[in-house]
């Protein structure tokens, strides 16, 4: 594919994103229907050109859209600019967003629109040279996908803005401000709630099996080899899209050497892929598949798809080590369950370990980053801070599922439906003496898709623990 098939595919991401605000609402599971029939499709071809992947988009949009395909009329306003926001389709479970938009271009002589993405089809936006046309305010994970554009000049530094605004800087969580740090500065403000890596298990089996849920990797060994006796899945992994099985690699690492581990590897430390712990953690990994902890269709079953999910709900997995944003999954999936029968423990910790067992993996928070060339800089910096400490946004954040990065979440709890797992949360976030992003996010592009190339190999046995890490030595 040449580059000028790449930019156009990237283009037509951007307008089909943008389109798509002026669309009505899809009927209920449309877009997961047409997810999962995707989903299918990608395990038979598992390489899509730009232009390929630009039309999959354009047919979720027309499959989505369907016969009511129509735009919505929006009234003149006297506005004299835009603010383009871009963020990942999640963005729209939080009422509070669209509320402060609301109120921000009411006041405001320049407007926002938000254009909302599907996760690859941002990153494919987001990758290589900058977009054209640009975003003015963007979302990120942190890690790599905010270092390129810091390094490229299209991040705005936030320190001094946000140390002159107290109502933001005294509320906000450091361990997550500090995700969105680059050489000691500011470059984002968390628009998401705080999203730990923790083990999700069904209280209702566990209780059958008589069995408490695991806080040691023994007593997880245990719990594998009850289940796997009991003819149930003991781990649900949506092993089809490799991210979810570069979880248990993390938190292993963690465990057995500390955060300085992964620290290392991600600057780029001569040596740092060949850290003892990290060979350690892959033999873990490698032992839980040969002992069934994921049952035999791991590789095929999807996370994105709810497959994952829906086994855990149903009795047929025992555990899955997931994102805090299951919990969201679940209630809107089936609340019943998840009011009633979900349980969630910290990942466990490893005898004879050096890593702090507080220590957490995950997504500190998706951060919103204005872009440092934006011609409306300055509006969209005093959006960011009239936005996501704002109460709107906060209790939108909480009744999507979601656990603001706010130090004092407790009086947003009185008699809050999902208190308990929102306390869990914040405590494990506000106690974390390390929060480290998640591998594929924190590392440049190339690395992580290598990694998760070798751990999908490592976890389907076609590889050894020390031909992974010699594998992930060479990219560096």
């Amino acid at each position: 594919m040449t580059i000028d098939d790449d930019m156009l595919a990237r283009r037509l991401a951007v307008t089909l994103a943008q389109a798509a605000t002026a669309l009505p609402g899809a009927p209920a599971d449309a877009v997961g229907t047409v997810r999962r029939r995707f989903a299918r499709r990608r395990r038979r071809v598992r390489v899509l050109t730009g232009a390929a992947a630009a039309l999959v988009a354009l047919a979720t949009v027309v499959a989505v859209a369907g016969p009511r395909l129509g735009l919505r009329t929006t009234p003149a306003t006297p506005h004299t600019g835009i603010i383009h926001l871009w963020t990942l389709g999640t963005a729209d479970r939080n009422p509070g967003l669209r509320d402060r938009i609301g109120a921000f271009n009411d006041r405001s002589d320049v407007s926002v629109q938000l254009s909302t993405f599907g996760n690859d089809a941002y990153k494919r936006v987001m990758a290589g040279p900058w977009p054209d046309p640009a975003p003015d305010v963007y979302e990120n994970w942190g890690g790599a996908s905010l270092t390129e554009p810091v390094r490229a000049g299209h991040a705005a530094d936030l320190t001094d803005a946000v140390a002159a605004h107290p109502e933001v800087a005294d509320v906000l969580l450091p361990c997550v401000l500090a995700g969105a740090r680059v050489d000691n500065l500011l470059y984002g403000l968390p628009m998401t709630g705080v999203q730990p890596v923790v083990l999700f298990y069904n209280k209702r089996v566990f209780a059958d099996a008589g069995l408490e849920p695991p806080r040691t990797y023994a007593e997880l060994l245990t719990a594998v080899d009850t289940f796997r006796d009991r003819d149930i899945t003991p781990i649900a992994l949506g092993g089809s899209e490799r991210w979810p099985a570069l979880m248990y690699l993390a938190y292993l690492t963690d465990r057995i050497g500390g955060a300085g581990v992964f620290a290392d590897i991600a600057a780029g430390r001569p040596g740092a892929w060949r850290d003892p712990a990290l060979k350690q953690a892959a033999t873990l990994v490698r032992d839980l598949v040969n002992r069934g902890a994921f049952g035999p269709a791991a590789d095929v079953t999807g996370y994105e798809s709810g497959a994952a999910s829906r086994a855990l709900a149903a009795g047929q997995a025992a555990m899955q080590v997931m994102g805090s944003w299951e919990y969201g999954n679940q209630l809107r999936a089936d609340s019943a369950f998840a009011t009633r029968d979900l349980g969630w423990v910290p990942f466990p910790r490893v005898a004879g370990g050096i890593g702090d067992p507080a220590a957490l993996v995950g997504v500190p928070a998706n951060y919103l980053t204005v872009d440092a060339q934006s011609p409306y800089r300055t509006e969209a910096v005093d959006f960011l801070l009239r936005t996501v400490t704002s109460d709107a946004y906060l209790d939108g954040l909480l009744e999507a599922g979601e656990v603001p990065a706010v130090r004092d979440l407790e009086p947003r709890l009185a008699a809050h439906p999902h208190a308990d797992f929102a306390r869990f949360t914040h405590r494990l976030a506000a106690d974390a003496p390390t929060f480290t992003l998640v591998w594929d996010q924190a590392l440049p592009s190339g690395v992580a898709g290598e990694l998760l190339d070798q751990t999908e190999r490592l976890f389907r046995l076609e590889i050894t623990p020390d031909q992974f890490v010699a594998a992930m030595a060479a990219t560096r």
